[in-house]
């Protein structure tokens, strides 16, 4: 299991690279501590499948709310991206953060304090029957302190993709030096959701014509000098 560090590396990384302000996220990551520990498979009261409950990093509940849609969109509901993704979700189309004057979209743009936006977001977001819970917002500027000096690197770092040939239903993966056929879609869940885990986004998935895959093809297999 990933660390609790390591998870909130993974949102803040995913969230700022789609354009999230750091406040914002800082704010919402003080919310997840308290929500769940920032664990992305976390059962409201630690009761394993109660489907009546909260579920996630943002306990959505009942937990059937994000289980149900995660399935339907093909995504592993244990996964942190795939929490992320929903919450990309309800934001565009304006779901679960009900403020008067503020629209979801206008909270992650935010540039108000971390202190502020996890206010805001408990308020509005999570509205538990007390709202009144500064050591969220203290816990927001523990994140932001911490990572606000990271960098998020943009473009990929590494050679990484799925590719298919146009008009034929094999798909390969290429890793920067060999291509492999792969032979069940289990592989190509497992294989992205590593990607994801490293670099906060899909596996890049190319599909060219057969001319193109044989010049990858030829440089996967050239001898390097």
């Amino acid at each position: 299991m990933a660390t609790q560090l390591e998870t909130a590396k993974q949102i803040w990384n995913y969230l700022t690279a789609k354009g999230w302000s750091q406040e914002a996220v800082a704010g919402i990551l003080g919310n997840m501590q308290s929500e769940s520990g920032i664990i992305a498979d976390r059962w409201e009261s630690d009761k394993i499948g109660n489907m009546s409950g909260g579920y996630g990093l943002v306990q959505w509940t009942p937990a059937t709310k994000y289980i149900d849609w995660a399935k339907a969109n093909g995504l592993t509901y244990q996964d942190v991206i795939s929490q992320c993704k929903r919450l990309e979700w309800e934001v565009a189309n304006g779901q679960q953060f009900y403020h008067p004057s503020m629209t979801f979209k206008q909270y992650t743009q935010s540039k108000q304090t971390p202190e502020v936006l996890a206010d805001i977001f408990i308020r509005y977001y999570e509205r538990p029957y007390n709202p009144n819970q500064p050591a969220r917002q203290t816990q927001a500027r523990y994140w932001y302190n911490l990572l606000k000096n990271t960098t998020t690197i943009k473009g990929e770092i590494t050679m990484q993709c799925f590719y298919q040939i146009t008009g034929n239903p094999t798909l390969y993966y290429f890793d920067g030096k060999k291509l492999t056929a792969l032979v069940h879609i289990d592989e190509f869940n497992i294989l992205n959701q590593v990607y994801q885990a490293n670099n906060g986004k899909d596996m890049p998935h190319i599909v060219k014509d057969a001319a193109w895959f044989q010049r990858l093809k030829d440089i996967s297999t050239r001898a390097t000098l």
